[in-house]
């Protein structure tokens, strides 16, 4: 009973966290594996390494219920936690699946030989928009790249879509498309435009060689113990919303971590119709959609109850929160969750602390008229 009221009464920190330049730490501090894809995520790889780091042990079991392409996965993987993941949108599993149970390039070359890639196809489906990005040729080797991986759905093959998904499009030649957002998948009029400004049309470009120059890069770090299909560490990725994690046991997280749907700050979306293309789904993040700051506050009470289920009691749950706006709405999104807490789930959970994020260069703030700052709110589950 002691130790509980210490708990209770125990005063709330207040820290600063140096965010560095991430772009020239990159190749540095991160596994190379991290900067597969370009992707709008609230984590990056050092962020999500201090949380683990700090916030969890080896051997704990860490969640993130809105996991994007596995960027806190595979930093939980190389600290030694298990991992689960999930995410509403079956691209966003299937790529976090792919970077975090990478294959090693010997099994990557060898599993390539048995892709029948110049064998004849129907080539009907070769309209546009593909014929703005892809030269004929190209496309005929990633449709028998696609129907050989699906036939075999294992770990290389997982690791090779993953590849695939990281060139499908972008900017230069390593890339499967004409020059591109490597971000995201144009629609047809902006890739026309693109296409008539550079001058350029689709050429040739054969997909083997360029997987396998990819995965030599993505695995210059090598595939270490923790990451290794040998590791004794779980790791599992599903489809799910993060208010209704039903493959998620209660009481079995150790950390979980949130970076949440908040309008005008971060929104969640993969943002490219070619890599789910790829991957062979064709839905959109089904992410929900916000209109007002009274459905925003329904849907982050329902994330914190589910949170609250599946948390150990003494565990905890660390939230990326910042500013903006839900319509003409300025929200500061950090203010809604505390307040939430106190009102409504003090019985669920206690606010420990918040890490103010301080970045070594400063980005530019969304909204000039509205103050740009993220934090990290820490609770502890009561």
């Amino acid at each position: 009973m002691t130790a509980v009221l210490k708990l209770v009464q125990a005063e709330q920190f207040r820290d600063e966290i140096r965010i560095p330049d991430e772009g020239a730490v990159a190749g540095r501090d991160s596994h190379a594996l991290q900067g597969a894809l370009q992707y709008a995520s609230p984590w990056s790889p050092f962020l999500a390494r201090y949380v683990i780091d700090r916030f969890s042990n080896p051997g704990d079991r860490v969640l993130d219920p809105m996991c994007g392409v596995g960027t806190v996965g595979l930093e939980a993987l190389l600290l030694g936690r298990h991992f689960v993941g999930c995410a509403q949108d079956h691209t966003l599993v299937s790529l976090s699946l792919g970077r975090i149970n990478p294959a090693d390039i010997a099994e990557v070359a060898l599993r390539l030989q048995f892709v029948p890639f110049k064998r004849p196809v129907n080539i009907a489906s070769f309209v546009e928009p593909f014929t703005h990005f892809f030269h004929v040729s190209t496309f005929r080797e990633l449709i028998n790249a696609k129907v050989s991986l699906r036939q075999s759905s294992d770990r290389v093959s997982d690791f090779i879509k993953f590849i695939v998904a990281s060139i499908v499009h972008g900017h230069t030649s390593g890339h499967l498309s004409v020059y591109t957002s490597p971000s995201e998948g144009l629609n047809s009029e902006a890739q026309v435009r693109l296409n008539s400004k550079w001058g350029e049309t689709p050429s040739y470009r054969a997909v083997s060689p360029r997987v396998l120059r990819k995965a030599a890069f993505l695995l210059r770090d090598g595939v270490c113990s923790s990451l290794s299909e040998a590791s004794s560490l779980s790791r599992s990725v599903f489809y799910s919303s993060p208010n209704s994690l039903d493959g998620v046991q209660g009481e079995s997280i150790d950390l979980a971590v949130i970076g949440f749907n908040q309008p005008g700050f971060f929104e969640h979306g993969i943002q490219s119709w070619l890599r789910s293309w790829w991957i062979g789904v064709d839905d959109r993040e089904r992410a929900t959609r916000l209109s007002n700051l009274e459905s925003w506050n329904g849907y982050a009470n329902e994330t914190l109850v589910e949170m609250a289920r599946v948390v150990k009691r003494g565990g905890r749950l660390v939230l990326r929160v910042g500013h903006g706006r839900i319509g003409s709405t300025r929200v500061n999104y950090g203010a809604e969750i505390i307040k939430l807490v106190k009102d409504c789930l003090g019985s669920f959970w206690r606010i420990e602390g918040s890490l103010e994020e301080r970045h070594v260069r400063p980005k530019k703030p969304i909204y000039s008229d509205v103050a740009h700052s993220t934090e990290l709110l820490v609770l502890r589950r009561c």
